[in-house]
């Protein structure tokens, strides 16, 4: 990528104009790529049963996500009309035929619209959504994966929630040093108002905090905002808040800065959320170099 359109990039998502039908893209790449990176992860604690396990998992998501739609669009046929209906909703939803090695996140649904006949089908069947419409539906379902995630997976794994909050934290460490370098952000400027910078990219994306503000100085930053698509879903709980922040507490290490989430609506009522980034706190330690100290949800 050029530095001009890497300067065009990192104005667009500064100024969220991104074009409708391209976050509805971006949206379903990135749904892909968690559940890839999750199932990934989580090899050495399940096993050769890691993408069984999250593939039947993730079929919860689609098929509460699948309910909910039928509830606006009459044309969908229930699951005992057309038992491939879901499977072929939630293919068109995520671009299968255009990321195929991605198809296997619908194995727990009977598979991914495999055939052309089965692509038009799915293509017909969210064709009633605009491409507003699917970027956020999808982004719904990533908050929805997390609740069927931290429900079911404590019954096959020890200490699931902790794991999957490391999980994140280091996904959260990857994407922050990817951005810093695809955007060459130097470490002699404003560091809180990067980190709020590369922030709200993934934020924007998944449709959180559409409507935020916050400042920083050369030291500390704050941002607040409306929350998020997916908190006032069944199940949703002040532990899946900590649980995704520790990939935005990840993000913010990458800068330096210890991150808090000092407000949220499922614990402190209200209409908005709040982070609040800090320097690390750095200790020394008797036997090797000063560490800084991160949090644990």
């Amino acid at each position: 990528m050029s530095a001009v359109h890497t300067r065009v990039l990192r104005y667009v998502y500064r100024t969220e104009r991104i074009p409708a039908r391209l976050r509805w893209w971006l949206a379903a790449r990135g749904m892909r790529d968690w559940l890839r990176i999750v199932t990934k992860e989580l090899g050495p604690h399940l096993g050769s049963e890691s993408r069984l396990i999250m593939a039947t998992l993730a079929a919860r998501c689609f098929e509460r996500r699948y309910q909910v739609l039928r509830e606006s669009l009459a044309h969908l046929p229930t699951v005992d009309e057309d038992p491939r209906a879901a499977a072929l909703v939630m293919s068109g939803l995520y671009r299968i035929h255009a990321a195929s090695p991605g198809a296997w996140i619908l194995d727990g649904l009977g598979g991914a619209a495999a055939t052309w006949q089965e692509r038009r089908e799915a293509r017909r069947l969210i064709a009633p959504l605009s491409t507003e419409e699917r970027w956020r539906e999808v982004t719904v379902h990533l908050g929805e994966w997390l609740i069927v995630l931290t429900e079911e997976l404590p019954d096959r794994l020890p200490r699931a929630r902790q794991i999957v909050a490391d999980i994140c934290f280091r996904m959260g460490v990857r994407y922050g040093e990817t951005m810093r370098e695809m955007f060459a952000l130097s470490s002699d400027e404003n560091q809180p108002a990067l980190a709020i910078e590369v922030l709200r990219m993934s934020e924007y994306i998944f449709r959180v905090n559409p409507k935020h503000w916050g400042e920083s100085d050369e030291e500390a930053g704050w941002l607040e905002g409306n929350a998020c698509p997916w908190f006032d879903r069944p199940g949703w709980q002040q532990v899946h808040c900590g649980i995704f922040g520790q990939f935005q507490s990840g993000i913010s290490s990458v800068f330096g800065l210890n991150y808090k989430l000092t407000k949220t609506i499922p614990k402190h009522g209200g209409d908005t959320c709040r982070i609040d980034l800090k320097p690390l706190r750095i200790r020394r330690d008797k036997h090797g170099p000063a560490v800084g100290t991160l949090p644990v949800p």
